[in-house]
């Protein structure tokens, strides 16, 4: 999908939170591929566990995605999708995740999907590391769980986004939180958008409650999604220059999931 095709509404505010419509103009109507359905399984690596290493394995008859920001719990410590994967039907492949919970080296093999999307000062994390210093800051946990640090805000963050629906052919979203965009995410289908809306306005409001109640002008964030455009992208999809970082998970000839982040918003550099 080229940035060309895509337009960005009228925002809604809520508090720190501007959350603005994104419309794919290149958006299909039988995207071709499941989501979350009980035949797609998340699992520790088989023998010996990896703390940076998952398997999704796709017992369906139809492709299968998980995405970039995906929170999957369980298994020996909860872990996030640190990029998307397609799964063809009646294979296994490796996902790429970040740990979410430090404390924790136990458990059983099998991850729960909730639908459950982590924070953006999260996902921009640079490295392990630097992943379980942010999951700190917001709270306090036994096992330092991003599931449960983030549990003193869990209550304010629904009640922002609780009346927030995605409008009809919206298949995307434009994040700013305290005047300044920091997340683009667009799909490939305003059913992919809607199956994971809830999990993803969540975890934008878990950042945003505690910050200072400061609209993003439209201008502003309408500049942010122009200047992804000019981010060159690797083999793998990835990109980055001083004004955006970009991941596109590619397949069959359209671009399924698209990511920028903000580098310069202080969610990401602090």
């Amino acid at each position: 999908m080229e940035l060309a095709d895509v337009h960005v509404g009228n925002p809604v505010v809520r508090g720190a939170l501007t959350v603005f419509p994104v419309f794919n103009g290149a958006a299909v109507e039988k995207r071709g591929y499941d989501l979350h359905a009980p035949w797609i399984e998340v699992a520790e690596r088989a023998g010996a566990p990896v703390v940076g290493e998952l398997v999704v394995t796709n017992g369906g008859a139809r492709p299968a995605l998980v995405l970039e920001g995906e929170l999957l719990e369980g298994g020996w410590q909860h872990r996030v999708a640190a990029r998307s994967v397609v799964v063809e039907p009646g294979a296994s492949v490796v996902l790429e995740v970040r740990c979410v919970e430090h404390g924790r080296w136990n458990g059983g093999g099998e991850h729960v999907r909730t639908g459950r999307r982590a924070p953006v000062q999260v996902r921009a994390a640079v490295g392990q590391h630097e992943v379980w210093e942010r999951v700190r800051r917001y709270g306090q946990s036994a096992t330092e769980s991003l599931l449960e640090t983030t549990r003193s805000v869990d209550d304010a963050a629904a009640a922002l986004v609780g009346d927030l629906r995605p409008l009809p052919f919206q298949s995307g979203v434009l994040i700013g939180i305290s005047g300044w965009p920091v997340l683009l995410e667009v799909f490939d289908s305003p059913r992919t958008l809607a199956q994971v809306w809830d999990g993803m306005l969540h975890a934008a409001a878990v950042d945003a409650v505690r910050r200072p109640a400061i609209p993003t002008p439209g201008p502003r964030a309408r500049q942010f999604a122009q200047q992804t455009r000019s981010v060159p992208l690797d083999a793998n999809g990835r990109g980055a220059t001083a004004d955006a970082r970009v991941s596109v998970l590619g397949w069959r000839g359209r671009a399924v999931q698209t990511v920028a982040i903000n580098p310069r918003h202080e969610l990401v550099t602090a």
